[in-house]
């Protein structure tokens, strides 16, 4: 370690940094016996926070990527039976993506129930509500200063 790279060392967000990284690999392993990546989850997992179904340039925004990524992984869900797209009741020109009838959520939510606990299985009640409360807020901070 160098003089300027010292600093790098004092900042918690690099701690956060290494236990994103940590978090997203350890996913990544868990979900491709599944055939999925993080990157269709985090996209299955805003479909189920909206059951009607969003349009595309919506997901887009939500996940944080353009159209055009979401486009593709859309088609790769579609194919596979998972996601569908319908037309969207107040505009018919107009599609939303939702998610097709009988597609299989258990095994996501098992993995991520699996990866609560090896993060949090350890921690008291107590602990892991003030750990949720911190997330929270450090979240919200993002979130306000974007």
């Amino acid at each position: 370690m160098n003089d300027e790279t010292a600093p790098l060392q004092t900042l918690d967000v690099i701690a956060l940094w290494a236990l994103f990284v940590a978090f997203e690999r350890r996913l990544a392993a868990e979900l491709a016996p599944m055939d999925l990546t993080v990157a269709s989850l985090r996209l299955i997992g805003e479909l189920m926070r909206e059951p009607q179904g969003l349009r595309q340039s919506e997901l887009a925004d939500r996940l944080g990527v353009r159209p055009p990524t979401v486009s593709t992984a859309v088609g790769r869900l579609e194919a596979r039976g998972l996601v569908e797209r319908v037309r969207d009741p107040s505009d018919p020109r107009a599609r939303l993506v939702r998610l097709a009838p009988d597609t299989p959520l258990l095994p996501g939510v098992d993995v991520l129930a699996r990866m609560d606990d090896v993060l949090f299985g350890g921690m008291t009640e107590d602990e892991r509500s003030r750990s949720r409360r911190e997330i929270h807020r450090l979240a919200s901070r993002l979130e306000e200063t974007a």
